[in-house]
């Protein structure tokens, strides 16, 4: 194997099935990371300077004009050979087919397992099949191929470099009518974001950074959601993501809000980029029927609606976040550089490895273990395979965001994250889900060694697997949680697995009494596939998912919410603090920063590095107003929590008598109705 991929690299490093526009686009892509990659290290400078964010787009600027004619100058030193060749090494045994039968059965037991856990299935069942289906796989794959690629030598390993040539070739003309799907797919995608609301709670944090540095052309160092700038940053948010203040800035040079630049400009290319991840992944790891095995992926993304962190819930219904961009877009990347590399070795591929590391830390904070974790699961595998250097160098991804997770410790004094931290089953079933999907993402996951393209695609694969069945193994996650404070995040680990395209390569399966002749016999994993996903499924734009389509295009939280709060921001007046309930206080950091909510989102209060009463004054306020029903704070701590907070326009709805008496109690009078709110305001105003 080793050879045949020193011929690939030689032969202009294309493969078969890429058209014109498939390589235009993915030139796109790679350039995207290329350019964010470089605006994060210029972020990070301005950190340090304290910059305006003019000084930093020009300074982003001059960084791509270098970067662009650098790479022009010198384009085939970047696009040529291997940086060095791999011996193969001598021939191993053949490996005996039961070790195959046992890592393919142990591998669906726990994926049956793990997605039935909800059920009653015990998580050991997980843990064991899990181990034994790594093993075995190993060893099959290690000795199929001493010389660390997969392949053997002689009659065997000449039959199977044909078998693999036949494999590509065959799927080059289907590979060429699934870039039109592509397009067509990831335009949909990207048009269908516009209209499908999702509302999330964080975008107290997200947007409000946005709207931060549109509004003042500074960087938000502080925070921004409940004070204009006097107390810390929010504990667990370190402001090493950059991706929100480059929203932010170039809001500002257009002229648009901040929220309106994210949700009508950023949301659409963000998913159509995911869209075109996708794609890249499936063609690099499909060992046939790319088209069909994409198909298959996207619907999955569709149909994972059960669940607020599945992997669809995190694309194209929530891709302004930087998160949300990270497990969309730049870990299927990742994993295409991190393939790339393995074949190839060239220094443009080794390049992007790098970038794409910057750029993952230019996304979230969450980048620090989950990009590491990736390039990990690609650099065990081929060290194990006797790949030291290109193992070693592949861990180029995971430089940028270990120092940075190193630099936050340093500097940051409670790098602590606050709330639930998942165990090893819920993480898994937060963002794998459970029931059909999970079985379906489990067996996927433990069966990819084989259904991945043989070479480095499987090893990848491989390591995944071995990745997420050592972090799956009872208190592994809790000595992580103990150990970094981030446990609250760690769920997000599970954002190493490539689920969609995972469960895509489904579709590819050989039917041993297939022939070329029989489409139906051959396409039965596809249609069985088709079947699971729309009977276990649910659309990640339905109710249940928590989502609204619109009848146009519309910002991501609720239109009356948005009017409601802007009216109401607007009476209290620039420096003003506001009070409503809930579903209306948490659009006001979406709109400004001139005028703040008491508690747009209870999450980040907790968070606050405030005293202890200012937050206690906003629970209760919050308390008072958030619903007719249900218990009350006593008068008298309502009205001292008034009193110390000095809200300036203090609302109830209208139905709420109880509530309205509150702040009655408290000397707010002239009642004003805003949309479905009664607004009171002190005396005196």
């Amino acid at each position: 194997m080793v050879q045949l991929l020193d011929r690939a690299a030689d032969a202009q490093l294309r493969r078969p099935g890429e058209t014109r526009t498939t390589r235009l686009v993915d030139g796109l892509s790679d350039a995207a990371v290329a350019l964010f990659a470089a605006w994060t290290a210029v972020y990070h400078a301005g950190l340090l300077l304290r910059a305006p964010t003019w000084a930093l787009l020009l300074a982003w600027l001059a960084a791509a004009g270098a970067l662009t004619a650098l790479y022009a100058a010198g384009r085939e030193w970047w696009d040529g050979g291997p940086l060095w060749r791999e011996r193969a090494r001598p021939a191993a045994r053949r490996p005996s087919r039961p070790l195959a039968v046992v890592a393919v059965a142990a591998g669906a037991v726990a994926g049956t397992c793990a997605g039935l856990h909800p059920s009653g299935v015990p998580w050991w069942c997980t843990c064991v099949a899990g181990t034994v289906s790594v093993a075995a796989a190993a060893a099959f794959l290690l000795l199929r191929g001493r010389d660390g690629n997969g392949d053997g030598d002689g009659e065997h390993g000449a039959r199977e470099h044909a078998d693999e040539d036949e494999d590509e070739h065959a799927g080059a003309e289907p590979a060429r009518r699934g870039t039109p799907l592509a397009l067509l797919t990831g335009a949909g995608f990207a048009v269908a974001s516009l209209f499908i609301v999702n509302s999330d709670g964080d975008d107290a944090y997200f947007v409000s950074r946005s709207v931060a540095t549109a509004a003042t052309g500074e960087i938000p160092l502080k925070d921004v959601i409940f004070t204009p700038g006097t107390a810390d940053e929010i504990a667990g948010e370190p402001p090493i993501a950059s991706i929100e203040v480059l929203a932010g800035a170039l809001a500002r040079v257009l002229g648009v809000p901040a929220a309106s630049f994210l949700w009508y400009l950023v949301l659409p290319a963000a998913v159509f980029l995911a869209v075109w991840a996708l794609w890249r992944l499936v063609r690099a790891w499909a060992p046939r029927r790319a088209a069909l095995c994409f198909a298959v992926a996207a619907a999955y993304l569709l149909l994972s609606g059960t669940g607020p962190a599945s992997l669809g819930s995190f694309h194209l219904p929530r891709m302004w976040q930087g998160k949300a961009m990270l497990v969309s877009v730049l870990v299927p990347l990742l994993f295409v550089y991190l393939t790339r590399w393995a074949e190839r070795r060239s220094r443009r591929d080794l390049a992007l490895l790098a970038a794409a590391g910057v750029a993952g830390v230019g996304l979230t904070s969450s980048a620090a273990f989950v990009v590491p974790l990736v390039a990990g699961a690609a650099a065990l595998p081929l060290v194990a395979a006797g790949r030291v250097r290109t193992g070693l160098a592949a861990c180029a991804a995971a430089a940028y965001p270990i120092a940075a997770g190193l630099a936050v410790m340093l500097f940051n004094d409670d790098t602590s994250v606050a709330g639930r931290v998942h165990d090893a089953p819920s993480a898994y079933g937060w963002v794998l889900l459970q029931g059909a999907l999970g079985v379906l993402a489990g067996c996927a996951l433990w069966l990819s060694p084989w259904t991945a393209r043989r070479g480095a695609p499987a090893l990848i694969a491989a390591g995944v697997a071995a990745l997420v069945t050592a972090l799956v193994l009872p208190g592994v996650l809790d000595a992580a949680a103990s150990l970094s404070g981030a446990g609250q995040v760690l769920w997000r680990t599970m954002w190493t697995v490539p689920a969609p395209v995972l469960i895509g390569l489904l579709a590819a399966v050989r039917i041993p009494a297939a022939r070329p002749g029989l489409v139906r016999v051959a396409a039965a994993p596809a249609a069985a596939l088709a079947v699971a996903l729309a009977a276990g499924g649910v659309p990640v734009w339905s109710a249940s998912n928590g989502s609204v389509v619109a009848a146009r295009p519309s910002w991501k939280v609720s239109g009356k919410a948005v009017w409601t709060a802007r009216e109401v921001a607007a009476l209290a007046g620039p420096g003003g603090l506001v009070l409503m309930p809930s579903a209306v206080m948490r659009a006001v950091p979406l709109l400004t920063v001139d005028t703040h909510a008491v508690n747009p989102n209870g999450h980040y209060l907790r968070s606050l590095p405030a005293p202890r009463g200012f937050i206690d004054d906003r629970r209760v306020l919050t308390a008072a107003v958030r619903r007719p029903w249900g218990d009350k704070p006593p008068a008298a701590e309502v009205r001292a929590a008034l009193e110390r907070t000095g809200v300036d326009v203090a609302c109830a709805w209208r139905r709420d008598e109880r509530g309205l008496e509150l702040l009655r109690a408290a000397g707010y009078g002239g009642i004003r109705r805003i949309g479905p709110l009664n607004c009171l305001v002190p005396p005196g105003r």
